[in-house]
Formats: C-alpha cells, sequence, structure tokens
C-alpha cells in the first residue's frame, strides 16, 4: 500500500510539474506568480554562498511585519485563491497522506485558515497556532462546521495515558477535537516543553522570519523518549515548498522571490533540508515532489541523554 501510494503521488508529481512547465514557465513557477519578476536580495553570491544558514533565508526587502499584512489580508479570500492549485498538484492528497496517522495531543503551527483540519483523523486533539489573528479565526470557523469538538489537550502520565483526558466524559475518545486556537509566534511558542505527541507544520517554513528557530521551538515542544521504558517519541511533521533540483527552476524562484513574499506572505526559494538539518532535527524520511520543490518531511527531535 505504501509502495503504491507513492506511485500515486509521484504520478500527481509529474502532472504538476509538467503543467508547471507548458503553462507556467514564461511568468514564473506555479499558477500563484502574478508578479513581475525583479531580483532577490536572497539570491546574491553572498546569500548563495552561505544558503544553509538561517540569516540567508530571511530578506531585508520584505519583512515579516509585510508578510503578516498579507496573512491577514488573504485569510477570507486565501482557500478560494488556492484551491485549485492545491488540487491539481496534488497536495490535498499529500496533507492526508501525512496527517492520516496522527493520533493523540498535535500542535500545528502556521495553521493558517485550517486547510489541514479535513485531514487529521478521529483521536487527534489538536491545537492550531498562527501569526495571523484574521486567520485563526476563520480556522475556528471552520473547525466548528467540520465537527470538531471543543476540548482540551491531555496529560500523559509516567504510565503513557492521557490521565486528563480520560477523566472528561464529555470528550468522546474518538472524536476530533479542537483543543485550542490562537495566535502565537512560532518561534517563541507558549507551550511548555515535552507537550504534544506530533507537531505539524505545512508550508510554514517559507513564511517564518526565523525557520531556524521555529523548527527548534517545535522540537522543543515535541515529546522526546529517553529509553525503552518510556512512550514512544513524538514526532514532527513537515509539508513544505522551497528550492528545487534544477537550477532553472530554482533561478525562477529567485527572481520571483521578494514580489511573491510581498503578494502572498512566503518565501518559496529556501533551503528547506537545510534548514531543518541547521534546526538539529533527525531526519527520518524525505521525499520530493514537483521537480524537488514539495518536500514531504517526517522528522524527530533530538533524544534526550540520560
Amino acid at each position: 500500500r505504501e509502495a503504491a501510494m507513492r506511485v500515486v503521488l509521484g504520478a500527481l508529481g509529474a502532472f504538476g510539474a509538467a503543467a508547471t512547465v507548458v503553462a507556467g514557465t514564461a511568468v514564473g513557477y506555479g499558477t500563484m506568480l502574478g508578479s513581475t519578476a525583479a531580483p532577490c536580495s536572497c539570491s546574491s553570491p553572498e546569500r548563495r554562498a552561505s544558503s544553509a544558514s538561517a540569516t540567508a533565508s530571511k530578506s531585508p526587502l520584505v519583512r515579516e511585519a509585510t508578510r503578516r499584512e498579507a496573512y491577514d489580508r488573504l485569510a477570507e479570500s486565501f482557500d478560494e485563491e488556492i484551491e485549485w492549485h492545491e488540487f491539481m498538484t496534488g497536495i490535498k492528497l499529500m496533507r492526508w497522506w501525512m496527517l492520516r496517522q496522527l493520533t493523540g495531543d498535535v500542535l500545528e503551527v502556521a495553521a493558517g485558515t485550517g486547510r489541514n483540519l479535513a485531514y487529521y483523523p478521529p483521536g487527534v486533539r489538536l491545537t492550531a497556532t498562527d501569526c495571523s489573528a484574521p486567520m485563526v479565526e476563520v480556522c475556528k470557523r471552520k473547525a466548528d462546521r467540520a465537527g470538531y469538538a471543543p476540548g482540551a489537550r491531555g496529560f500523559f502520565g509516567k504510565n503513557g495515558k492521557n490521565e486528563k483526558l480520560e477523566k472528561r466524559e464529555n470528550v468522546a475518545n474518538k472524536a476530533r477535537v479542537l483543543a485550542d486556537a490562537r495566535v502565537s509566534d512560532a518561534a517563541a511558542s507558549p507551550f511548555a516543553s515535552d507537550s504534544f505527541d506530533a507537531v505539524v507544520d505545512t508550508f510554514g517554513l517559507c513564511s517564518f522570519e526565523d525557520p531556524v528557530a521555529a523548527l527548534r521551538e517545535m522540537s522543543r515542544v515535541c515529546r522526546k523518549g529517553r529509553g525503552e521504558k518510556d512512550a514512544p517519541p513524538g514526532k514532527i511533521y513537515l509539508l513544505e515548498h522551497g528550492r528545487s533540483d534544477w537550477a532553472w527552476l530554482s533561478n525562477i524562484l529567485d527572481r520571483h522571490a521578494d514580489p511573491h513574499a510581498k503578494r502572498w506572505g512566503c518565501y518559496w526559494n529556501r533551503d528547506i533540508l537545510a534548514i531543518v538539518r541547521e534546526a538539529g532535527l533527525e531526519i527520518q524520511s524525505v521525499a520530493r515532489y514537483h521537480l524537488g520543490t514539495t518536500y514531504v518531511i517526517v522528522a524527530a527531535p533530538p533524544r534526550r541523554r540520560r
């Protein structure tokens, strides 16, 4: 089944790449350009030479405040604007495939308008955060329409059981629960260490001012294992877009990076794998699609020493 799914995703990725080359190359990669090419500060020789660093993935031309304004502006129309793009490129299927196995307390960082809500399975108690208050409000409304029950995150005792949730008779074991949805800075999480069974980020590393710091916060709040007697360590699930394996395509991304960031709030030409490695995560699996620009990564926080 795993092999068959990879074939399906590979075919969708090939279709999306072909559509990109035919329909989008003249004006840039993908269907979301809508801008005039401009030199990107992140494509200078100095930036290219240090592309793995956290500071190299930021541009002084479009700062975080400007990008947050873009999220606020797009909140109500965002789903409609990218729905066709995600359907045609198989992104919706990738979301489902990555999230279908999750259970327990899950933190989603950069949850946006809640585009992942439809794909979480029963048994998930979701905490959703984003830097945009308007997007958080859209996420809350969407969760209500999707039938998410209100609730609280659980507390895992020494035996690995969720003792707090077991005492809550009003929350069914198989329900999907929205434990919390709030505005939060990804690089300064308000949650305690080891709070979550899984941390999810879909298309967030492109938008964080400091993606390395954001990943380290995800690692901090994700549960860590120290030995065989502990509950299994948590995992970090990433669905991202970034630099391609192909230089010509990365050059297109570079030329349109600043105008794209100003309109959509994200830098789509970041070196995703370099960022994940710099954050110190233990990468367990990587799959890449759409000529290498879409990344599906499963990682784990570093194990604590005894």
